[in-house]
């Protein structure tokens, strides 16, 4: 399991995320998945319960299916983009480890 970010520790600027979509956090080597639906953000560690890789492709986009489900890119291993709860796939089960955020100005900061 990967440590989380401690509180008050900027993950990214909103303006950097997809709407709707997942990116990477430049946390730590990419420890996060950040998750934009309008002006509501989620944060999960990139970590896949299934198959413990991470959950974004190299270049640190994440597979957001229909704005609402983030995909595994390794074993298609399906989440909820709000609850972390797996939805399909070999992960069943299992869920993300999610990690509260606040928005703060233009920022996304772990709480």
């Amino acid at each position: 399991m990967r440590p989380k970010p401690p509180p008050g520790t900027i993950l990214g600027r909103l303006d950097d995320l997809p709407d709707p979509g997942a990116r990477a956090s430049a946390w730590e080597g990419r420890a996060v998945v950040l998750i934009r639906r309008g002006e509501t953000v989620t944060a999960f560690i990139n970590l896949c319960p299934h198959a413990g890789l991470p959950l974004c492709l190299p270049d640190g986009r994440g597979l957001l299916h229909k704005g609402e489900t983030l995909v595994c890119p390794v074993h298609g291993a399906s989440f909820d983009a709000a609850s972390g709860e797996c939805t399909g796939g070999p992960a069943a089960g299992d869920r993300l480890t999610a990690i509260p955020v606040e928005i703060v100005g233009a920022e996304v900061r772990a709480l």
